[in-house]
């Protein structure tokens, strides 16, 4: 996109200054790491035990979900400990309340607690952690805290259609690249007198970007008619669009058409984007450019942070490896089933009787920090350098953007080769996400089979 003016990060971040001495900004950025670890621990717990236990506590409805709250729990405490030992957290006041608020935490997680002893108590180490952070962002969702504003401020017209943000934003015609099989070739040229028109399709509730979608476009003026269906795009911001001919200088209406996105999913993502919506916006064609009334850019729910479900995703994975254009993270868990989309509808995968575990992939653009989306992922399961077993991933959405199967992870295997091919998405302005990509990574010793 062209001619976009970055005012800001996202969530009130600030940046170390460009001429602060080297260590002070390095023991900055740590500071803000390990804040990071220790808030996408604190979020998980509130997230997984919302689907582990009754809402009035005292009974368990998913084992799995339990487990991994329990797990979090602790986890947060010794996150915590790393943190303030690093002289993050100076105040003795806040360190004491911290503590007795994470030790909270945990005994309401072992007494299987109502939800909102939980939820309150993690909110509120939450509070204490982004209060000594001071508006600073971690540094592992910087990224996607600038590609938010980016796309806030690019936003020219933005409809709630139920769980749905839909954005709308133009700009002259663009260069664009189409993927051909795993080759990103250029699009035909743009049409005289066209310009380039995006769709940024997002989450209503926390503004993560929505993938796999079909959208259409209407333009109608001046008793002309375009109507165009935009190519998933992959830029400085994810996007639909396409460079689009306009009619002659006068009012337009522009209709935004969105079938649900065609992606497998979690269970907590069932009943979210599986109906279609459509948008309606009104605007100005002037010298060949596109122009709309504003609708401002709404923000996200209160119990929602930008980068959010990428803290979290790094909490589950515990580390991202360098792989090529990416980094990638493993997970694996104990079994659990996931839903298809077929038909235009969520289908229930059920868990086979032999699966040993749910295994996932994290995978994160290395330029933008973003989560990548419809990437294809391999797995060869390996033992002393001898392939025992593979498996194909499908990508899910959930509480962050993923790859993940149910599957039979060999008894012997002590690590897992991940092949990343590359997004089946085009590009806008230049090549990105252009190669395939492989890293071999250790598997856990105890792999919570169930």
């Amino acid at each position: 996109m062209v001619g976009l003016v970055v005012l800001g990060l996202a969530s009130g971040c600030t940046s170390t200054p460009s001429d602060a001495p080297a260590p002070v900004a390095a023991r900055a950025a740590a500071h803000r790491d390990l804040a990071g670890d220790l808030l996408g621990a604190l979020k998980l717990v509130r997230q997984e035990y919302r689907n582990a236990v009754a809402s009035g506590g005292g009974t368990v409805i998913d084992a799995t979900e339990y487990a991994e709250s329990e797990i979090f729990a602790e986890q947060a405490e010794r996150k915590a400990a790393t943190w303030r030992a690093a002289g993050s957290l100076a105040d003795v006041g806040q360190v004491d309340e911290l503590a007795r608020r994470l030790a909270a935490i945990r005994a309401a997680v072992g007494r299987k607690a109502p939800h909102a002893a939980v939820v309150d108590e993690a909110a509120a180490a939450i509070a204490i952690v982004e209060r000594a952070m001071a508006g600073a962002v971690p540094e592992a969702i910087r990224g996607v805290a600038l590609a938010t504003t980016r796309a806030d401020q690019w936003i020219q017209a933005e409809e709630i259609v139920g769980d749905y943000r839909i954005g709308l934003a133009s700009d002259r015609a663009q260069s664009i690249f189409v993927r051909r099989g795993e080759s990103l070739v250029p699009a035909a040229a743009a049409p005289v007198g066209s310009a380039y028109v995006a769709v940024l399709l997002r989450e209503r509730r926390t503004k993560r970007p929505l993938s796999a979608a079909d959208v259409a476009l209407v333009i109608e003026g001046q008793g002309a008619r375009t109507a165009t269906r935009l190519a998933e795009l992959w830029g400085d911001v994810h996007q639909y669009g396409a460079n689009v001919a306009l009619p002659a200088d006068g009012p337009v209406t522009v209709t935004v058409r969105i079938a649900p996105p065609a992606y497998a999913r979690h269970g907590d993502m069932l009943a979210a984007f599986v109906a279609p919506a459509t948008a309606t916006f009104h605007g100005q064609v002037r010298d060949r450019a596109l122009a709309f009334d504003a609708k401002p850019v709404t923000p996200v729910d209160q119990d929602y942070g930008i980068g959010d479900d990428v803290l979290q995703a790094i909490a589950e994975a515990g580390e991202l490896h360098d792989a090529g254009a990416y980094r990638v993270g493993l997970i694996v868990e104990g079994p659990e089933p996931i839903w298809q989309w077929r038909d235009g509808a969520p289908v229930l995968e059920p868990v086979a009787a032999d699966a040993t575990n749910h295994v996932e992939v994290v995978l994160v653009d290395r330029a933008s920090g973003q989560l990548v989306p419809r990437a294809g992922i391999d797995l060869v399961f390996l033992a002393t350098g001898n392939e025992v077993g593979h498996a194909t991933l499908t990508p899910l959405l959930s509480v962050f953007s993923h790859y993940g199967r149910t599957i039979v992870v060999p008894k012997e295997a002590t690590s897992v080769r991940i092949h990343v091919h590359p997004p089946a998405i085009g590009a806008l302005g230049a090549p990105r996400l252009a190669d395939p990509a492989d890293v071999e990574l250790p598997l856990p010793a105890v792999r919570k089979e169930s």
